[in-house]
């Protein structure tokens, strides 16, 4: 199989990461599971029907079936002149129970491959571009790889498509309809689209915005042509929302056509999911056998394409003049055709997602992982990834439980909570300024999130929402109760905790943000305080953590935290140390997975030291009950 690791010298590798990037790992892992569970269902479904038909295999010269009610043809929709045209899809029901092969194992066959602009071929006089003889189908055989030049027209270079006709025939069977003894069902014909058309990668206007003069202006002239597209939607969070990269020609250097070795499969329609269906060709005249449940496949030929990264691409413009081509030809095994084609079709149908999906950087990164991740440290990231998830949804339950039951805020560091609104705000508005980056299933993901942290607040301040009779929007009002002592207590060790937190943020929030002005470039001013922002939080979000650990030392006890919550917490950043290892992010962002385990073993170490006192309120406010109240308890039984 041909990995994709030829590129073009005039696309290099953009090492930066969005800070979606940064955080994808959740969403990631969940969709990752998801397509993992979804490949090994299809892969083990048995392929074979519970009884095997008892039929003469024909070979295309036999006679020994019976036609169809209908031809192939009856249900493509191309043009009167035009003979080979892709496999066309034929309703379920119309289909017959299974499937045998057409041609015999072992039968020798040529494969050619044309490659034009064309999307119909039609030039049977041609020499093809690269031809592979004396190949027996149905067998294992030694890959074969053959590279060629193909010249870039004024088509191809203006967002043209490129195709490959691929022709597997029995050997020295002619593809001309017209020839003498030319036979249909000879033939397998199967056309591939070399051109893959992805978004035109963004190319942000950017400058310092503390230089100016004759080098701004240059680069301004010079990006100008490029970015004409991004404001025909106009400006603003609105502009931003529905502005989308127009699609570009890109070109992949390689391309693995794989036959299938399995050449004796029957096939049983009801263990054959579309992805693989798609693949399988039937004879021209749809016949069956006797009994009509059975009827014949041609040779199943698979463009493989899951090891192409997107990455590798380049784009196809006017400074390209040649493209380079290495035609991979190989058997592949039944096992792996299954699982190929369905995390093939899986991957595309997320990639195509209109809420967002998987990015082209998750796909590549999926496919990066298996290429260059130990197979035992891969097993072991998949496992635990699963876990990853119930911890996560079940951190989430806990989490609204225990503030749904909390009816104060003592032993709660309030103020945190409102910094979290507000960094969630900064995050929230730094994904809609680079949406081109960003899927809307993380947008919505984060504008819930930021009505859960509003509601926390709300819960904190024991402020309520007042509808007022005749009016469509209500008010918002404080209820009317008094505060206890706890929670005057809990105020003011908050209170003190974010004054040395003042002293440690702001300069390195200052220092930080004077060199970003600097050194860095930015898109405008509202760009830079956002992007500012949101790498401090990055970088520094951490600390506002602190603050609670304050308040549990002053108060010398842990019964106000959610501890359920915190564990399932603790053991998710402890399975995002692991994958800090597997994924590839930069070093920041591994140290940032692991920082995050310091303050979780200092909460482990209060709950440690801060033993149980059956007087202290829990976290939803309960007191537990003395040891004179026990006694009173006992002797009313007693009596």
């Amino acid at each position: 199989m041909a990995e994709d690791t030829k590129g073009s010298p005039s696309a290099p590798a953009n090492e930066e990461q969005s800070f979606y990037q940064k955080h994808k790992g959740t969403l990631m892992r969940m969709v990752f599971f998801w397509l993992f569970m979804k490949v090994f269902t299809a892969a083990l479904t048995p392929n074979t029907p519970a009884v095997t038909p008892t039929v003469n295999t024909p070979t295309s010269t036999e006679t020994t079936y019976t036609p169809g009610h209908s031809v192939l043809r009856d249900y493509a929709v191309v043009p009167e002149d035009i003979y080979y045209f892709p496999h066309p899809t034929i309703p379920i029901e119309e289909l017959p129970d299974n499937f045998v092969p057409l041609w015999k194992a072992g039968t020798p066959v040529d494969v050619s491959v044309y490659v034009s602009e064309d999307a119909y071929f039609t030039d049977y006089s041609r020499q093809p571009d690269w031809k592979a003889t004396d190949i027996e189908y149905g067998t294992q055989f030694e890959p074969i790889e053959h590279d060629i030049e193909i010249t870039a027209t004024k088509t191809m270079q203006h967002n043209g498509t490129v195709y490959a006709h691929l022709f597997v025939t029995q050997k020295n069977r002619s593809i001309h309809p017209k020839d003498k003894g030319f036979l249909p069902d000879s033939v397998v014909y199967y056309r591939h689209v070399l051109t893959k058309f992805y978004p035109q990668k963004a190319i942000i206007k950017q400058k310092n915005l503390l230089k100016g003069g004759e080098e701004e202006e240059e680069e301004e002239h010079m990006k100008e042509e490029e970015h004409k597209e991004e404001d025909v939607n106009g400006g603003g969070i609105l502009g931003s929302l529905g502005r989308r990269a127009p699609l570009v020609a890109y070109w992949h250097p390689n391309v693995t056509i794989s036959l299938l070795a399995n050449g004796d499969s029957v096939f049983a329609k009801t263990s054959l999911p579309p992805p693989i269906m798609k693949y399988i060709q039937l004879d021209t005249q749809l016949s069956r056998d006797v009994t009509g449940k059975v009827g014949f496949y041609k040779p199943v030929v698979f463009p493989n394409e899951f090891w192409i990264l997107q990455q590798n691409a380049y784009p196809v413009n006017e400074s390209v003049t040649t493209l380079p081509l290495v035609i991979r030809l190989e058997p592949i095994s039944l096992w792996k055709f299954n699982i190929f084609a369905t995390l093939d079709d899986s991957m595309k149908q997320q990639a195509s997602n209109p809420l967002g999906g998987m990015s082209a950087s998750d796909i590549d990164e999926v496919k990066r992982m298996f290429l260059e991740t130990n197979p035992v440290l891969l097993g072991t990231t998949i496992a635990v990834s699963l876990l990853h998830s119930l911890f996560e949804m079940l951190a989430f339950k806990n989490d609204i439980a225990f503030w749904n039951k909390k009816s104060n805020s003592v032993g709660v560091s309030v103020r945190t909570l409102i910094v979290n609104i507000f960094f969630q705000i900064v995050i929230f508005l730094y994904l809609l300024d680079n949406n081109q980056e960003t899927s809307w299933m993380v947008l919505i993901s984060q504008g819930f999130g930021l009505l859960i942290e509003f509601w926390k607040v709300f819960k904190a301040l024991k402020y309520e929402l007042i509808w007022t009779p005749g009016s469509l929007i209500p008010s918002l009002g404080h209820q009317q109760v008094e505060s206890t002592k706890e929670e005057d207590t809990t105020a003011e060790y908050d209170a003190i905790a974010f004054k040395y937190l003042k002293w440690l943020s702001y300069p390195l929030l200052t220092a930080y943000a004077v060199y970003s002005l600097y050194y860095d470039e930015h898109k405008s001013w509202y760009s830079y305080v956002l992007k500012t922002l949101v790498e401090f939080v990055y970088m520094f979000g951490f600390i506002t953590m602190l603050p609670q650990l304050y308040i549990n030392y002053r108060l010398k006890s842990v019964a106000h935290m959610p501890w359920k919550t915190l564990m399932y917490k603790s053991l998710n950043t402890f399975i995002d140390d692991l994958f800090a290892f597997v994924i590839k992010m930069p070093t920041l962002h591994r140290l940032a997975c692991l920082r995050d385990d310091f303050v979780f073993f200092v909460y482990i170490y209060q709950r440690y030291a801060y033993k149980t006192d059956p007087t202290r309120a829990n976290e939803y406010g309960q007191v537990g009950a003395t040891e004179e109240e026990e006694k009173e308890k006992e002797v009313k039984k007693n009596q």
